[in-house]
């Protein structure tokens, strides 16, 4: 959760796929729970709108209620098997600093997606 009187601050989610075949990225709330950004087709892309808590550095999405959910972890795969073909997104958590949006290009390498942030 965020941190008490902290604010939310928007974080860009944009991921473009490279990929022949759709691709689908997904958030870890929890060991046990995930939920799905998005799908996209060759040549569209997954947008979403996640949450940054500059007090703590959390990565957030919020729920149906307007909740603050924390991201354990981030990933993009191809559509219906996006689990075992995943590239994990790294998430950076820096408390204090200005949050970067996650912009990638998602193409295939070895049987896996391979998702690289654009700005690099």
């Amino acid at each position: 959760m965020p941190a008490a009187g902290s604010e939310l601050v928007p974080l860009a989610f944009s991921v473009r796929n490279l990929a022949t075949e759709a691709i689908t990225c997904a958030a870890t709330l929890a060991h046990w729970f995930s939920i799905e950004l998005g799908t996209a087709e060759a040549g569209e892309r997954v947008v979403a709108e996640l949450w940054h808590d500059p007090d703590s550095g959390a990565v957030l999405i919020l729920n149906e209620q307007g909740e603050a959910m924390p991201i354990e972890a981030l990933w993009c795969g191809l559509a219906g098997r996006s689990w075992q073909t995943r590239s994990p997104i790294p998430l950076t958590r820096n408390p204090g600093a200005a949050p970067v949006g996650i912009e990638l290009d998602c193409r295939m390498a070895g049987g896996r997606l391979a998702c690289n942030d654009v700005r690099r």
